[in-house]
């Protein structure tokens, strides 16, 4: 599995350098930044980086989060604060198990990280599926950008060496891309007319799903579309035999 590391809106080129400096300790390369309103070719971040200047150098510059996310095919949100919209908030502990219960069916997830005066905003965080935190004694003061950054790139690294499931008899199952079955899952409820709201929920408890239930669901779903398409059918035949 690959991962990326997005920045959105940074605004102190030391946790720029720093950034990258913990990314490149835990193995990891794929910094990528998104309109960052620091540069990141200043001695303060480039100081900061020490021995990681590669990585910092070769993160890409992007205007929008979705550009950021052209080739990811799960994205998680970090986020520390308490937000009105309802949502699922998915502790960094539970992340690997999370991500590794899906197994095949992700190849490249990203991390998106908000600037360090307000964090993500509401629109960048409904573009990613999965929204994580880092639980904390005091709420006040959250940890900054490229202390989470840290965070999150050694929970990852550790999940590197986790034993594989070797449940006896298991069932091998076909590859499953998720991107694909949260694509499909959403034009069905479109055909349905399922209200968004509801969409975006479905969509969240996909992002918690394990890969035997994404794939149970994937079946679903695919039953459904056969379902509708039949009784479309019929419906067109039974149109045309009206006099």
């Amino acid at each position: 599995m690959q991962y990326s590391f997005i920045l959105v809106e940074p605004e102190v080129p030391e946790n720029l350098g720093a950034a990258a400096r913990a990314l490149n300790t835990m193995g990891h390369t794929d910094l990528r930044l998104v309109r960052p309103r620091c540069d990141r070719n200043s001695e303060k971040a480039q100081v900061l980086a020490h021995g990681s200047q590669a990585v910092l150098n070769a993160a890409p510059i992007y205007q929008t989060l979705s550009e950021a996310l052209h080739d990811i095919d799960f994205a998680c949100a970090t986020t520390a604060r308490h937000r009105y919209e309802k949502y699922q908030y998915i502790s960094v502990r539970e992340v690997p198990q999370q991500l590794q219960a899906k197994g095949e069916s992700l190849q490249h997830v990203a991390f998106v990280f908000g600037g360090e005066r307000s964090g993500l905003n509401r629109q960048d965080i409904d573009r990613c599926d999965l929204i994580t935190t880092i639980p904390q004694d005091n709420p006040h003061p959250s940890l900054n950008l490229a202390q989470a950054v840290m965070v999150y790139s050694f929970m990852l690294s550790e999940s590197a060496v986790q034993i594989k499931d070797q449940r006896l008899n298991r069932d091998p199952m076909p590859p499953l891309e998720y991107a694909n079955l949260k694509h499909s899952s959403l034009q069905l409820m479109e055909r349905i007319g399922l209200a968004e709201r509801y969409q975006k929920y479905v969509t969240r408890g996909l992002a918690l799903l394990g890969a035997e239930d994404l794939y149970l669901l994937h079946n679903i779903r695919a039953c459904f579309d056969r379902t509708l398409d039949r009784l479309e059918a019929k419906q067109g035949k039974n149109n045309h035999a009206d006099p």
